[in-house]
């Protein structure tokens, strides 16, 4: 199976198409996830979207990297939009801390080690 990460901008207009993902095709999304880099001297969230495997051939996973605020040192609103519409659309909320994409030469390196941190917490189903 094909597991994708289909990056989307990182201004607000981006945040209102995630909203717009939930509201039409909330009974296919698996879960929203959220990406914490703690390690960083300023942490930042990253937000991914993953959908449900379609004819076990093809898994999107829709994502904003790192342009949301740490939440947890203060207030995040766009953390709490995300939130509050995956909570109206009864999606499943996930979160981990992970490595800032700023380690990795290349985006590509980058999601073959987000697909291999996904797969080892369960998150997306193994490759076969």
């Amino acid at each position: 199976m094909k597991q994708t990460f289909i990056p989307l901008g990182s201004g607000l207009s981006d945040l209102f198409e995630f909203e717009q993902l939930m509201k039409y095709n909330h009974e296919r999304i698996h879960c929203l996830l959220f990406l914490h880099t703690t390690l960083e001297t300023e942490p930042k969230t990253s937000c991914i979207l993953i959908m449900q495997p379609a004819n076990d051939k093809f898994q999107a996973m829709y994502s904003i990297f790192e342009c949301i605020k740490y939440p947890y040192n203060g207030l995040s609103k766009k953390y709490e939009l995300l939130k509050g519409w995956a909570e109206t659309y009864g999606i499943d909320i996930k979160e981990h801390e992970i490595k800032s994409k700023q380690h990795f030469y290349e985006d590509e390196l980058y999601y073959q080690y987000l697909t291999g941190v996904l797969r080892l917490q369960r998150i997306i189903p193994p490759m076969y």
